[in-house]
């Protein structure tokens, strides 16, 4: 972590904080369905997610509530489900900072988010992490002929999909070629595959509506980005 010293006044003084009381008069509340999205573990629709994605984000915090946001990039499938409630996340040769791995030492707080190239949504996971030299787990968590320096073991405790309207405002996907989004989806759309991994909650908060999901995840993507 820096330890540059922070001038008394930054440009973020300029402005007047607001509670969360103001932040709903403004964003409003979340329908049923996104309020009870969440999982506790990894279903079918994640898993093959996660097995197709090549690049995510891992969130980590310090035993003081400071935070750090570390990039991963890997071949498709080289996060393993270990099981429904477990993920082994490998680590490669880098800068030798390690600043995810002393934030998880102090603190086991963890939240990833996973891209597939070419698909718009996106699936997040929070839980506890720890870190393993495992020789046996370091090999499964193996590329290109080596095994993976360190793994870091994630207690899965949340599990949801985000919709993609943040990747539709940035245009991130421009024209992949490795065909990870046909792989993933088989074809199809994601939205019939997460309205199959989540039934019968989405039946509960829909309805009868639940076939109009991807019609309403595409509206959204075309009027609802701005």
């Amino acid at each position: 972590m820096s330890t540059e010293t922070v001038p008394a006044r930054t440009a973020a003084d300029e402005y007047r904080p607001v509670d969360l009381a103001r932040v709903r008069e403004i964003i409003g509340f979340p329908s049923p369905f996104i309020a009870e999205k969440k999982q506790s573990f990894i279903g079918e629709f994640v898993a093959r997610f996660i097995a197709h994605s090549t690049f995510f984000c891992v969130a980590t915090t310090d035993e003081s509530g400071r935070l750090d946001n570390s990039p991963k990039g890997d071949p498709p499938g080289s996060v393993r489900i270990l099981d429904p409630w477990t993920l082994a996340v490998p680590d490669r040769p880098g800068n030798k900072l390690a600043d995810t791995f002393e934030n998880i030492s102090r603190n086991p707080a963890v939240g990833l988010v996973f891209f597939v190239p070419g698909v718009r949504e996106a699936v997040r996971v929070n839980g506890d992490a720890f870190l393993s030299d495992d020789p046996e787990l370091l090999a499964m968590l193996g590329a290109e002929g080596k095994p993976a320096v360190l793994a870091t073991v994630v207690r899965v405790r949340e599990v949801f999909s985000q919709c993609g309207k943040a990747v539709v405002r940035a245009k991130l996907w421009e024209g992949d070629r490795r065909g990870l989004a046909e792989a993933m989806t088989l074809g199809g759309e994601t939205a019939a595959m997460i309205v199959a991994e989540s039934a019968g909650k989405m039946a509960s908060s829909f309805g009868g509506m639940v076939g109009e999901l991807g019609d309403r995840l595409e509206h959204e993507y075309r009027y609802g980005l701005y």
